[in-house]
């Protein structure tokens, strides 16, 4: 199989990511390394869907990859600290009602990921600091923070002032209203520009699917250096 890649400059990083698995991507210091990792993240993407879904996994056959576009991160003109994240052409197409369908599975299993990522720690451990001033309940907060960003990016979010203000509650809102907006989102070829920045219905699913699963990443890291 051969798999486009839409590589990602952000945060100091690049992002290698398959826009055809919802949700698979990888992620180095410097892009060659982003995109050389890139078949052993399809293996374990396709496995980790085998696993949530009861299939049986899919071989490791021979997993080919090709560069299709490229987005670097800039600074927008009117405000330098609102930096501006790739828009790739595989951001356009609307979305399909069977992408709607697997995008709200592989939000449900990385949820659960997530969740399972802090299970049984205490308060005290969510709060304690990991690295600088982040902890684990730092990225929680984060996460939840984000992706109600990602719904204000098309307008979509629920007013701020219905924002709750423990990372939990506001997780489980944020996500309930994208499971909501998601069905209407069908078929919908709508591009906004927010601070100079372009949104559509699909890169605001990719972001969120990256960010989360980014994340569960990040606190699992976290929970290792704690038990260390």
């Amino acid at each position: 199989m051969r798999y486009a890649i839409c590589l990602e400059e952000m945060e100091g990083r690049w992002v290698a990511h398959v826009p055809v698995l919802l949700g698979c991507y990888t992620s180095a210091d410097d892009r060659d390394t982003a995109l050389a990792s890139a078949p052993q993240t399809i293996y374990d993407y396709l496995a980790w869907r085998a696993a949530y879904a009861n299939t049986q996994p899919v071989g490791e056959s021979l997993v080919e990859v090709f560069v299709d576009e490229v987005g670097r991160e800039w600074p927008t003109p009117d405000d330098p600290d609102y930096i501006v994240n790739a828009f790739f052409a595989a951001d356009v197409p609307a979305l399909t009602a069977d992408e709607i369908r697997l995008a709200v599975q592989r939000l449900e299993w990385q949820r659960a990921d997530l969740l399972a990522s802090f299970d049984g720690l205490s308060i005290d451990t969510l709060n304690r600091p990991v690295e600088g001033e982040w902890s684990i309940g730092g990225i929680l907060n984060h996460t939840g923070r984000a992706e109600w960003w990602y719904l204000d990016r098309l307008n979509l979010a629920p007013p701020l002032d219905q924002e709750p203000g423990h990372w939990r509650a506001r997780l489980e809102m944020a996500r309930a209203r994208l499971l909501e907006v998601l069905p209407q989102l069908e078929g919908v070829a709508r591009i906004e520009v927010k601070a100079g920045e372009m949104w559509s219905p699909r890169k605001m699913l990719r972001r969120a699917l990256w960010h989360e699963r980014d994340h569960t990443l990040h606190i699992r890291q976290f929970r290792e250096k704690l038990n260390a």
